[in-house]
């Protein structure tokens, strides 16, 4: 994959002058809560110029702050409008899937596809083929634990339990039912009923370019919804997929090397989620500075603005997103004035985004390291209010929260033509 490389002048080169004012509100907060004060960092910018804060180069672990990381990576490889494009070759009473490593490939997409293939006269496959790009996780939408073991086998094992709806389960049909009453009037027929004979994973399509094969696809929404979804809700496989498909750790370094200057001094990713990775025993966290993170948010801002979109279309916005959001209490005219990701391990609490304020946009990070969570999450929303008062006060944005949909969408002539996100190909789709 190409990767047009650019590179930003770096905050961190800005003098770092301190504030009395927010020092003194840092250093009373992080008293107050007991935690080990040489262990903590915050950091803000001044919309005119200039970072301030305290422990600004200490080497943090960044918790799920990452994902604002793995979204800067995903949408300057990617694009906002990338889409993933799952084939289907149907022949003879066989289904071959042709996958894309769409990261929401779960539940909730694969009822739609067998509402849809449903709709199209299929009832019954003698044989189901897949490839390596077509990763199946049941809980794909709902995941925010640890990175699951996927294989061919368990795909396959998934694909049957699909595909022979007889013997679904009764959480299965449940969970259908909460998808398909959730989905648009006409979306989703209210029963599916299928059966497949075989499943198997092939390295290649077993049906001929040239043969008379009926090609379907299933399209993604935008990349920038993907992103906004994992960052709401800190999804950590949707997370982790964009990273192991951007390339893993060793490609993620060459691009923080070759964009920001960033080497293992100052940065480290293991994961895209910030969960922990373990290695011959050994635990590895991902880590950075305060300072290279005000850069490294800045730098999501421009490119997704370069883009056509803001940052509050891929960060979380405090008061309207919920998300991991739900419990946190922010003054009410603080809504639609910030976003926000949040990270949590065992002995990790952060918090970094951008506000805007009176004074202009602000670039903010919040990193406690501590087992207290509790306190250290009331150190964040202390400081979130003491940053935005030293700035003048909040000034709110146009924010307005749009239902997350897995299906995607083509553009509305497709939907009106096809009356579905499912595009049937009479030639070759590319």
């Amino acid at each position: 994959m190409k990767t047009t490389f650019f590179v930003f002048v770096l905050m961190s080169t800005f003098n770092a002058f301190a504030s009395d004012q927010t020092d003194a509100s840092w250093k009373t907060q992080v008293q107050a809560a007991r935690l080990p004060y040489d262990d903590q960092s915050y950091c803000f910018t001044r919309p005119k110029g200039g970072v301030e804060g305290e422990n600004l180069d200490l080497r943090v672990r960044l918790a799920s702050v990452s994902k604002l990381v793995t979204s800067l990576w995903s949408l300057d490889v990617l694009g906002v409008n990338f889409k993933y494009k799952t084939r289907l070759y149907l022949k003879d009473g066989n289904l071959h899937i042709e996958g894309s490593a769409d990261p929401f490939m779960g539940n909730e997409k694969m009822y739609f596809l067998l509402s849809q293939l449903n709709d199209l006269g299929h009832t019954h496959f003698n044989k189901i083929t897949f490839d390596k790009n077509f990763i199946v996780f049941p809980n794909a939408q709902g995941h925010i634990e640890e990175h699951p073991v996927i294989t061919p086998e368990t795909i396959a094992k998934n694909l049957r339990a699909y595909f022979n709806t007889a013997t679904w389960t009764a959480a299965m049909k449940a969970d259908y039912s909460r998808v398909q009453s959730m989905a648009a009037p006409g979306r989703m027929r209210k029963t599916v009923t299928f059966s497949v004979s075989e499943v198997e994973d092939l390295e290649g399509n077993p049906f001929d370019e040239n043969m008379d094969v009926q090609k379907l696809t299933l399209s993604s929404p935008p990349l920038s919804r993907y992103l906004k979804e994992m960052n709401v809700e800190s999804n950590n496989y949707v997370a982790q997929m964009l990273f192991q498909q951007l390339g893993g750790e060793r490609y993620f370094l060459t691009y923080m090397t070759e964009n920001f200057r960033y080497g293992t001094k100052v940065l480290r990713f293991w994961s895209g989620s910030g969960l922990p990775t373990m290695l011959e025993g050994i635990r590895y966290d991902n880590y950075a500075t305060c300072s290279s993170m005000l850069t490294l948010i800045e730098a999501l801002k421009d490119k997704t603005e370069k883009q056509g979109l803001t940052l509050e279309d891929i960060v979380a916005v405090p008061g309207s997103d919920q998300g991991t959001f739900r419990n946190r209490i922010f003054p009410a005219d603080f809504k639609n004035a910030f976003v926000a990701k949040t990270g949590s391990l065992m002995h990790t609490s952060t918090l970094a985004g951008a506000m805007s304020t009176r004074s202009g946009l602000s670039f903010y990070g919040v990193f406690n390291q501590s087992t207290d969570i509790v306190s250290s999450k009331k150190v964040q929303n202390a400081m979130v209010a003491t940053l935005m008062n030293e700035l003048g006060g909040p000034k709110a944005f146009n924010y307005k929260v749009e239902p997350f949909d897995p299906y995607g969408e083509d553009n509305v002539k497709n939907l009106l033509k096809f009356k579905s996100d499912f595009l049937p190909v009479e030639e070759n789709l590319y």
